[in-house]
């Protein structure tokens, strides 16, 4: 059994430990997603739109220290609570409240055991994965919830639990990507910039989405409903996953609110909550799904393009740029840095002794070294530097907008940094590094990036000459500048 330390150091179960905050977080989120979707559930039916089972799914999904008895038993008194305020008898608030925490918890134990990829949805299967479970969580509610539907509405028990299974599925559908996907609120800011043809790339799917459903509205036939359809896969095929997520809950809602208010004339005249209704919930569970299965996929093709860009662009072993892609990068910032005139500086860094490292110790134990040294030299470099690998054991930078004192107190940085290392090599000895370290600066960017290269490359062989693990500085401001290149 998986034991947490508790206070007095004793040690409890897990899931009986908590934290009274979180219990009380949960049960009033619970209570007023109770209450708003309790706003939504006419005479004799269920919600049309009921949020709280989602909510509380997603919440449990996404943070495993909330799967706790303590937290389940703050979401019941929430339901309770919501229930008696809305006027339901002790016994419907408590069946009603049974069938609201099967479905949650098993959806919460069935999805929350796969990949976190999976949950996230940003893989096709996670979206499948939701599909199957959001029917078995359905399904194992409507046991329960069954036999309060069929107390509201007079239905049979069979005809409640299917009633009650749609509703749910429809719901989690729904809801659950938006809880799935969207980010914690930490990481709202600082929003994206975004030129302006990526802002109306992004706004055009969003009107159309919108002007389709006010046409919903307006054709009051049953064909209606889906107008939005073709709206909602141009969104799935430009935004992100987490912002269709959001368009396909806002569809979903007003298109079961809709039908619940009669705004779709789908020829059930007085009898609005038969099984017709039923067939008409599935149906947008799965129109929203859809959308939700193609955004999957975009997603995971995007991120599959930007790891084989990223595979292109730096090397494999140390995760610096490549040779060809730092001196591409870095033609193009010191272009920018020019026409400021701005100082810039390139430093070529080598590992001292390195051939007798990989000689002595091996290849394996080479690549060790090569690993650590990148490592250390990005500890002492700021955002915004080029970084890149551009022979076996020899690494360059560029850094931009630094003035002379500032380029040769990095350069010190990584030269100490690297000093201080002690490298486990594949026998399990310790092995200490150093490198010497040449720095080409230009006060005004005018001379280009391979000849900078080149005059670092012969500073850092003067500091080698010198006794290595040194730095030796060119300096351009007062000499002759080369044509830019």
């Amino acid at each position: 059994m998986d034991l947490t330390p508790a206070a007095g150091g004793s040690r409890t179960p897990r899931f009986l430990s908590f934290h009274a905050r979180d219990v009380l977080i949960v049960a009033i989120l619970v209570f007023v997603a109770a209450i708003a979707g309790s706003l939504s559930r006419p005479a004799g039916f269920l919600a049309a739109f009921w949020p709280a089972n989602a909510v509380l799914a997603g919440v449990l999904v996404r943070s495993l220290q909330l799967r706790t008895l303590p937290v389940i038993l703050g979401a019941a008194i929430g339901y309770l609570a919501a229930a008696m305020v809305v006027g339901d008898s002790l016994r419907l608030a408590l069946v009603l409240t049974g069938g609201n925490l099967v479905g949650v918890l098993a959806f919460t134990l069935l999805f929350g055991a796969l990949d976190p990829e999976d949950q996230a949805l940003s893989r096709p299967q996670g979206v499948i994965s939701l599909l199957l479970m959001t029917c078995a969580a359905s399904a194992a509610a409507g046991i329960v919830g069954g036999v309060a539907l069929s107390e509201i509405s007079g239905r049979s028990y069979f005809e409640a639990w299917a009633g009650w299974f749609a509703a749910e599925l429809v719901n989690y559908l729904a809801l659950l990507p938006v809880m799935l996907t969207v980010p914690p609120p930490s990481k709202w800011l600082p929003l994206p910039r975004l030129r302006p043809g990526r802002v109306w790339q992004a706004l055009l799917p969003v009107m159309g989405l919108a002007a389709a459903i006010g046409l919903s509205l307006l054709v009051t036939r049953p064909i209606g409903i889906v107008f939005p359809v073709p709206a909602l896969i141009w969104c799935a095929l430009t935004l992100p996953l987490a912002a269709t997520a959001v368009l396909v809950m806002i569809y979903s809602g007003l298109a079961m609110i809709g039908i619940k208010l009669g705004l779709f004339d789908l020829g059930l005249g007085a009898d609005v909550t038969g099984d017709a209704i039923t067939a008409v919930h599935l149906g947008v569970a799965l129109v929203a799904l859809g959308p939700m299965v193609i955004a999957s996929v975009n997603a995971e093709r995007r991120r599959r393009i930007e790891q084989l860009e990223r595979l292109a662009r730096h090397d494999s072993l140390t995760d610096a740029l490549t040779r060809s892609t730092f001196m591409e990068a870095g033609t193009g910032l010191l272009a920018e840095l020019l026409e400021d005139e701005a100082a810039v500086a390139v430093l070529v860094l080598d590992a001292d002794n390195f051939k007798q490292i990989n000689d002595v110790h091996g290849h394996p134990s080479g690549d060790r070294v090569l690993v650590a040294v990148a490592a250390a030299i990005r500890t002492a470099i700021r955002q915004g530097d080029l970084f890149g690998r551009i022979g076996g054991e020899e690494f360059a930078l560029v850094l931009p907008r630094v003035s002379r004192r500032e380029a040769q107190a990095v350069a010190e940085r990584m030269r100490k940094a690297v000093a201080n290392l002690a490298v486990v090599l594949e026998s399990g000895s310790l092995q200490r590094i150093t490198v010497s370290i040449g720095v080409a600066f230009d006060a005004s960017s005018r001379t280009g990036l391979s000849e900078m290269v080149s005059l670092a490359d012969r500073a850092m062989y003067e500091a080698k000459r010198a006794g290595r693990d040194q730095v030796v500085i060119c300096d351009l401001e007062n000499s002759e500048r080369p044509p830019m290149q």
